[in-house]
C-alpha cells in the first residue's frame, strides 16, 4: 500500500537539502518523531554528490497490536540523499520480522517560491497471509500526521538557527 502527502515549508530548497544531509538534523528529526535512541552507524559519500547513511533507531512500537512482538521496535534506516535529483530514498529494515515487513519511501524536494514543497511517498508491504492488507492499512493510517510533524520540525529547525 502506498500513500503520498505533501507540505510546503517556508525554507529555501538549498537549506532543506543541507539539513537533510546533516546527521544532527537526522537524529533530532527521529527523536522529535518519538525515537528513544538514534545511532548513526555509517555515512558514505557516493558519486554525483549523493550521501548515504545507515542508522539504528529504537522507538515505541508502531506495529499494529495484533502483530506486535514488543513494545519497542528497533530498525535500521538506510537512506540516500541525492541533492541533484532533489530526492531522499529510504528503507527501514526491522530487527524482527524483516522477512514480512517492508517499509520504504522517497521524499521529493521541489522549489516553491521562497519555500520548499516536500512530497512524502511511503510504501508499506506486509506479507502475512490473511492479515497483511489490514496491517498495511493500520500501519499507514498515521502517516499523514507523521509527515506533517516532519514538515513542522523542519520549519522549527530553521527558526532555531536564524
Amino acid at each position: 500500500m502506498k500513500v503520498t502527502f505533501e507540505h510546503v515549508v517556508p525554507v529555501p530548497l538549498e537549506k532543506v537539502m543541507e539539513a537533510y544531509g546533516d546527521m544532527d538534523f537526522f537524529a533530532a528529526k527521529q527523536k522529535d518523531a518519538g525515537a528513544i535512541s538514534v545511532e548513526v552507524l555509517e555515512t558514505e559519500d557516493l558519486p554525483g554528490g549523493k550521501l548515504r547513511w545507515k542508522a539504528r533507531v529504537k522507538e515505541p512500537s508502531r506495529v499494529p497490536k495484533f502483530l506486535r512482538k514488543s513494545e519497542v521496535d528497533t530498525y535500521t534506516d538506510d537512506s540516500v540523499l541525492d541533492p541533484a535529483a532533489g530526492t531522499m530514498t529510504w528503507r527501514v529494515t526491522p530487527e524482527m520480522m524483516a522477512d514480512v515487513f517492508f517499509l520504504s519511501g522517497v521524499v521529493e524536494f521541489h522549489e516553491a517560491g521562497e519555500g520548499t514543497r516536500v512530497v512524502y511517498n511511503t510504501t508499506l508491504e506486509v506479507k502475512i497471509p490473511l492479515v497483511g492488507k489490514k496491517a498495511e492499512k493500520v500501519g499507514l493510517e498515521k502517516t499523514e500526521e507523521a509527515c506533517k510533524q516532519q514538515a513542522d520540525f523542519l520549519t522549527k529547525w530553521f527558526e532555531s538557527r536564524t
